[in-house]
């Protein structure tokens, strides 16, 4: 029996753990939302207020109608929606919180290995070396990594007040308490499910006897758990199957192969490269010299079934599995560290079925903790307490924490930002179609179409049938005047995906833009067969049918406003219909519900101005000429606002502070660009 730490020695532990993933993790505190950041936390307005409680409950992770996603995790979403209830748009502190869950679960790590009978010394070590894990950053610095360290929480939590119920049903209160803390990891990350493993493998070291003896006692005293956790799971997969429409995902949907080229393999081709995955993983972890946060479709090339690499990687786990068994009866920590590292990544090793990524190091964040004992155990060897380390030992461990601390801060500002994150994805994964489709997405957003079209070139040479990378690039060639290529790129996003929504958009802006009315209206029309709840679509078919006079213009409108009410892009257009199609009554109500619904809306101002021109209401055009200019920034609306302040005198003094900031606003425009050169 290992000795037990003093109450004081725990304490003082405790704090340095506490200290020490506070200044790991300092430098990346200062980040802010990041790719899919946005939709889970800044942009859902699920979690805005609590009177929408039951939107978290009711909908997938990513939001959406029931039936239509494939991850569900209302927990995690809840955790942000309390949050935000009390602070609002920080991203600052969303990050704090990640760091101190990932403080926690380092915490409650070393505390259930001293419970089930690690030495203090090896369990010391080893909360240390997971507290400063680099393979940790994407699951803490990343926001949406929560997933992973808030999941980790209420597992490590369950096994602790599961190992305390000694085979016992009488402790019913302790076991409702161990089922409840299950129920909310699984509800926070499917990953969680397999606690009662993690649960039985604990049991099972902490017995007497041999493996035989073992794993009976293990059973026996671990039933009441076991019986109950696979009430609550088959309770979560109900649960499941009515939001998603299906146990693990909604009918319908499927894994990109982008996202993980194992997707379509069968069984044993599927586990043999799932081992090599596992094999650099374990490599990730103890020599993290090279990360990354996204290695997709093909950074990691699949390995044929038969391959020397993939039969080596299977043959080296199978014995290092069946080496660190027959270890366990010998209390071996780096057998009990080997097995943890397995059974905890089976959800999420690609081995029993394929999930939605070939490679990512958040999903490492829990099953990590098995490699850092059993690297731990290496260090404390014959050391029952971190008193009792040689010299060497504590040089050797030091070294590594260092090691480790140093790798996480300089790890920790890929994630500040989308475009650190993208350019370190593309110098570390050259390979990857994903990462060059991201750093296109990027580029274009910030107003680099040339940069960008490089990189959707890239993504779709290295995966063909890729057609969010081709619609991509068709919008960086859109940007570029390169309308025929454009219109190429588009089309083949369509052959990849015949029904893909944003292919038929991209399509029928492009032909717009060539003149050809009548095919961008097929093109939307064919859209919106495959996909008839697009507002973008029935958005551009209403405006493309109300260029000429058409009866079924009204109805187009119709379809748009019953797609997007709380659009004002769609009342500002149909305003503008009105008001040319002669009703200018309407047209007025129109742009006035444009403008509740956005103040800004150029093409409502614009409306109201020609109303008023109509009118002979000089000011009043010439105030919402101003308003329109001042939204959009556009020559033309200069230009007519001009006109508009000729035609009235009363406006005229008005107009010239109007040019007076605009004289101002381009000098310190200039003066920017001047100290930023």
């Amino acid at each position: 029996m290992s000795a037990t730490p003093s109450p004081r020695d725990r304490r003082a532990w405790s704090f340095l753990l506490v200290l020490v993933c506070l200044i790991a993790y300092a430098n990346g505190m200062t980040g802010t939302f990041t790719y899919d950041d946005k939709a889970v936390i800044r942009d859902n307005p699920r979690i805005r207020t609590p009177a929408r409680i039951g939107e978290i409950f009711a909908t997938p992770y990513f939001g959406g109608p029931r039936g239509s996603g494939t991850a569900y995790r209302p927990v995690l979403l809840l955790s942000y929606a309390a949050q935000w209830w009390v602070h609002g748009r920080v991203p600052e502190a969303f990050h704090l919180v990640n760091v101190l869950l990932h403080a926690a679960a380092t915490l409650l790590l070393g505390a259930l290995l001293v419970r089930v009978g690690v030495s203090p010394a090896a369990a010391g070590l080893t909360s240390l070396f997971f507290a400063v894990a680099p393979i940790h950053v994407e699951a803490v610095t990343s926001l949406v990594g929560r997933g992973e360290t808030l999941g980790a929480v209420f597992l490590l939590a369950f096994l602790h007040v599961a190992l305390g119920l000694a085979g016992s049903w009488r402790r019913f209160g302790r076991l409702l308490a161990a089922l409840a803390l299950y129920a909310l990891g699984v509800l926070t990350k499917e990953s969680a499910a397999v606690a009662p493993a993690l649960l039985f493998l604990l049991l099972a070291w902490r017995e007497r006897g041999g493996l035989g003896a073992r794993l009976l006692a293990s059973l026996r005293r671990g039933l009441p758990v076991f019986g109950g956790a696979a009430v609550v799971l088959a309770g979560t997969f109900v649960l499941r199957s009515w939001v998603l429409g299906g146990l693990l995902h909604a009918q319908g949907t499927g894994i990109f192969e982008v996202e993980n080229p194992l997707a379509p393999l069968a069984g044993w081709p599927r586990v043999v490269n799932a081992c090599l995955l596992l094999v650099r993983y374990a490599g990730r972890t103890l020599f993290p010299l090279h990360l990354s946060a996204d290695e997709s479709a093909w950074s990691i090339r699949t390995a044929p079934p038969a391959s020397f690499a993939g039969l080596a990687a299977v043959g080296l786990l199978a014995l290092l599995a069946a080496r660190a068994v027959g270890r366990v009866a010998k209390g071996s920590h780096a057998a009990l560290g080997v097995l943890f590292f397995g059974v905890a990544f089976l959800p999420a090793a690609n081995v029993l079925y394929p999930i939605g990524t070939i490679f990512g190091e958040r999903t490492a964040y829990l099953p990590s903790a098995g490699l850092c004992l059993a690297l731990a155990s290496v260090c404390a060897r014959g050391a029952e307490t971190l008193g009792d380390l040689a010299p060497g030992a504590r040089a050797a461990a030091a070294v590594i924490a260092v090691a480790f601390s140093a790798r996480t801060v300089l790890r920790n500002p890929v994630w500040w930002s989308d475009s650190a994150i993208f350019a370190n994805s593309v110098n570390t994964s050259p390979e990857s179609a994903k990462t060059h489709y991201n750093q296109g997405y990027i580029a274009v957003e910030t107003g680099r179409p040339k940069e960008a079209l490089a990189h959707y070139a890239r993504a779709v040479s290295i995966y063909g049938d890729y057609w969010d990378a081709w619609a991509g690039k068709g919008r960086a060639e859109k940007e570029l005047g390169l309308l025929s290529a454009a219109e190429a790129s588009y089309r083949r996003a369509l052959e990849a995906n015949p029904t893909y929504e944003n292919g038929f958009f991209g399509l029928g802006v492009v032909l717009e833009a060539r003149g050809r009315f009548e095919e961008a209206e097929a093109a939307y029309r064919r859209g919106l067969a495959s996909n008839p709840d697009s507002l973008p679509l029935a958005y551009r078919l209403a405006v493309v049918v109300s260029r000429r006079p058409d009866p079924g213009a009204a109805a187009a409108w119709k379809r748009a406003l019953e797609l997007g009410p709380r659009s004002a892009a769609v009342h500002a257009d149909r305003a503008d219909w009105l008001l040319r199609a002669g009703r200018p009554g309407e047209a007025r109500q129109e742009a006035r519900a444009a403008l509740r619904l956005e103040p800004r809306a150029v093409g409502a101002h614009r409306v109201l101005a020609r109303l008023a021109a109509s009118g002979r209401r000089s000011l009043a055009e010439a105030l919402a000429r101003e308003k329109a200019w001042r939204a959009s920034g556009d020559a033309e609306d200069l230009r007519a606002l001009e006109e508009a302040a000729r035609e009235n005198r009363a406006y005229g003094a008005r107009f010239e502070r109007v040019l007076e900031e605009k004289a101002k606003g381009e000098g310190r425009r200039a003066k920017g660009a001047l100290s930023g050169a």
